[in-house]
């Protein structure tokens, strides 16, 4: 395998397949801890068709470009490199065009290096869907959304309503292809027009010119990860920048195609300049009402930014973040027991505790079903010195509609007592069951330092869906702001 440099971009030359079915490529910048596992998932798709991995590294500042090299190597007729001999800028856009360029697949499949797939069966899917429907220039799947700070439980990036099939004027309507999920034509795109190379929004745009040759199709399942991250370009922006830049977006991309569909963009960014001015007004609000530095909680839902309240520290009602518990699972110095309730939606600790007090950690072992390594659990630990373990199989669990079943297996290592605790950490959003559950979440909020209650007046409906809520609320506590823009409630007192 011969390494090349062509217009200051390393290619690696490779035989040309006639019968090249996939081209996956990987745009990779600075992304030294989540590379491996992004490449890691692509080698291992199992497909009865050939596919080539093109990764195009943008002259990272970390050890990214090592590692892709390392990959490189152990992977000498899947893998490609592009590689510049300086950062080409323009948010990656012109290094993955470089790529695009070298792909010899009938489809194309991206994925962001901080990205990754969790099911081997992924490419296979999108090519039987695109082979199966002409019709369509595009296909995506479902990913799930997790948040690298764990601000936030991981939660769905497409929920029930997404359409099957889907035309021009939704994808302009908004965004709704996670980066991971996308596998498209690779002849309804030739070249990239130089404005492509300055938009911020490049892989939006890119679904645009697709679908201008065909319909959208969807696959419903989970079948990658979109991880979010202080990192990303557009994750870092707030409420309102975000919404300044779908404006800037729209207006862009219309005038780049000559306005020829200026019927659909001007009511969309009509709509978007109302939520700007309605945002901007929330910021407005706050600033006036709440005192320098006060703890704001603020109802909203599970998949929307906060606003920018620069001046105050900001809590999310309901809470966002991960739910996990704990019990108790078995008890002896060895043996073997079943647990016949491990759910998709949830990551499971089995913790081998000994000692007099059975507080020492001696093993542990975490279970998921497949097809939901939302995050990087710590792998199986080898016996201890003193013989300790604690396995499970099968593991991960076969993904199914209902819990599936694995079976614990773990000894002390010297017949000493031993306890099994499972730690359960549930990787859903999960909105309160009912009413009671609202008003213990909002009082704990509270106790914890929330001194005001921010709804904005577009959720003060909410109140009603939770019964009780809104009493204990005009109970307890006094409205100090009730307008069209939001409804404020001071906690710091009672009524």
């Amino acid at each position: 395998m011969e390494e090349l440099f062509i217009e200051g971009i390393q290619q690696s030359v490779a035989i040309r397949f006639v019968n090249m079915k996939i081209s996956v490529l990987v745009l990779t910048y600075n992304h030294e801890k989540h590379i491996a596992q992004a490449l890691d998932s692509v080698l291992m798709q199992e497909t009865n068709f050939e596919y080539e991995i093109i990764v195009a590294e943008d002259c990272s500042t970390d050890r990214t470009r090592s590692i892709v090299l390392d990959f490189k190597r152990r992977n000498p007729e899947k893998i490609r490199l592009v590689l510049p001999a300086k950062n080409l800028g323009c948010h990656g856009n012109r290094v993955f065009a470089q790529a695009f360029q070298l792909a010899q697949g009938e489809y194309v499949a991206l994925l962001d290096g901080d990205d990754y797939w969790i099911s081997p069966a992924k490419l296979q899917k999108q090519a039987r869907f695109l082979d199966a429907h002409p019709e369509c220039a595009l296909c995506f799947h479902n990913a799930i959304r997790t948040y690298e700070d764990g601000s936030r439980a991981p939660f769905p990036q497409n929920f029930a309503d997404q359409k099957q099939i889907s035309a021009l004027e939704d994808i302009w309507e908004q965004n709704f292809i996670a980066y991971c999920t996308p596998m498209f034509r690779k002849d309804v795109l030739h070249t990239f027009p130089e404005w492509y190379y300055e938009l911020l929004c490049a892989d939006w745009s890119l679904y645009i010119l697709c679908a201008q040759h065909g319909k959208i199709g969807y696959i419903d399942e989970v079948l990658g990860v979109y991880r979010i991250h202080s990192g990303g370009l557009w994750s870092k922006l707030d409420a309102i920048q975000k919404l300044e830049g779908l404006i800037a977006f729209y207006e862009t991309m219309n005038a780049n195609l000559d306005f020829r569909f200026n019927d659909i963009v001007e009511p969309l960014v009509s709509a978007r300049r109302k939520e700007l001015t309605a945002a901007q007004a929330l910021v407005e609000t706050a600033q006036k009402v709440f005192p320098p530095g006060a703890v704001v909680i603020v109802m909203s839902k599970a998949h929307e930014d906060q606003l920018p309240l620069k001046e105050h520290q900001v809590w999310v009602f309901p809470d966002r973040s991960p739910k996990q518990t704990q019990q108790h699972f078995a008890s002896g110095a060895s043996g073997s027991a079943e647990a016949p309730w491990i759910g998709a939606g949830s990551v499971y600790e089995f913790r081998l505790y000994g000692g007099a007090a059975q507080d020492n950690l001696l093993a542990s072992v975490v279970v998921r079903q497949n097809g939901i390594a939302l995050d990087s659990p710590p792998p199986d630990r080898e016996p201890s010195k003193n013989g300790a373990f604690i396995w499970a199989w099968p593991n991960p669990v076969p993904a199914g509609t209902q819990p599936g079943k694995t079976t614990i297996s773990w000894s002390t290592g010297n017949s000493s007592a031993g306890v099994i605790h499972v730690l359960m950490k549930s990787l859903r959003m999960q909105y309160p069951a009912n009413g009671g559950e609202a008003i213990e979440q909002l009082e704990t909020l509270k106790a914890k330092g929330g001194e005001f209650l921010l709804i904005r007046r577009e959720l003060v409906s909410w109140l009603e869906d939770y019964k009780g809520l809104k009493e204990h609320l005009n109970r307890h506590y006094r409205i100090i702001q009730d307008d069209d823009i939001c409804r404020i409630y001071d906690l710091r007192g009672t009524n």
